[in-house]
């Protein structure tokens, strides 16, 4: 996996990534998410994804010819190609169908296990269309579960969002930037989201996880950066971050954690700021190699 034909664009695409943790001494165990998976898969994606996207690239279903096309395609554009398979009015069962398929985030075990953000309210837009459409409260909003509230409001809105329009809508409910996740992909850090791996490569040099209510962010050094810079140690460019930004070091996990002191969910701005900054120091390791 390469980083130098990348474009860093950390702060459009980044924004608002929820995270969980792993395993550690002192923080919140992950529990395992179900994921979409099949029997001897061979192609990146499942098999009902793969025909529908080389169907929308005008070949057969069954054709193997622009499967290296598919699979090079950021996961958006191919999650967005899967939603158009299902016709022009698309349900909320359907878009997490697509979520599972392409991304390997199981939204309705999320829901079960009420992961995800912690939040006093959902985004004004979501919470007025279920008070008009729902009839409810603001505490009734908050008591349902996130898939009844995803499909509540899409279901208000026609179920006629688009690809780009439902991933916000994801991320508001669930916490999860899927166009964040699309953006990472290939840039040498690992992200463990909801229980499950989203980004893990043999080469993935940092990760960063959180608790599962995304109260606590923790970072932390893999194998491979021990491998090829010779210490577990991260430059001091990055101890001065985590400094400056309210991270200490775990010497029992070797872990930077980070906690918000109010109790509630890491805000965006923290977020996508860590991951930059993160992203920028692989790129600097990988240039001094």
């Amino acid at each position: 996996m390469k980083i130098t034909t990348k474009k860093l664009v950390v702060s459009a695409l980044l924004t608002g990534i929820v995270l969980s943790t792993s395993a550690g001494t002192g923080m919140v165990q992950a529990e395992s998410i179900h994921t979409y998976s099949e029997q001897q898969q061979t192609t990146k994606y499942p098999k009902k994804v793969m025909e529908a996207v080389r169907q929308s690239l005008g070949v057969d279903k069954h054709s193997t010819e622009v499967d290296t096309r598919i699979e090079a395609m950021p996961q958006v554009e191919v999650m967005d190609k899967y939603l158009d398979s299902f016709g022009k009015k698309i349900k909320g069962n359907e878009v997490r169908e697509a979520v599972r398929g392409v991304f390997n985030i199981d939204l309705d075990e999320v829901s079960k296990n009420n992961y995800g953000n912690k939040l006093i309210s959902y985004n004004p837009a979501i919470m007025q269309t279920l008070r008009d459409s729902e009839k409810l409260t603001d505490a009734e909003i908050m008591k349902l579960a996130k898939v009844k509230v995803m499909d509540a409001y899409i279901k208000a809105h026609g179920y006629d969002l688009t690809g780009a329009e439902n991933r916000v809508v994801i991320n508001q409910i669930f916490g999860v930037n899927l166009d964040g996740i699309s953006g990472i992909a290939g840039l040498q850090l690992g992200i463990n989201s909801k229980g499950i791996w989203i980004i893990n490569t043999p080469t993935d040099m940092l990760v960063i996880s959180s608790s599962l209510d995304d109260v606590e962010l923790y970072v932390y050094t893999t194998d491979y950066w021990e491998q090829i810079t010779g210490t577990k140690e991260v430059p001091d460019s990055l101890k001065q971050y985590f400094a400056d930004n309210g991270f200490t070091y775990d010497d029992v996990t070797g872990k930077y954690i980070w906690v918000n002191p109010t109790g509630e969910s890491a805000p965006e701005a923290i977020k996508s700021q860590t991951i930059g900054t993160l992203i920028q120091t692989i790129m600097q390791v990988n240039a001094s190699l």
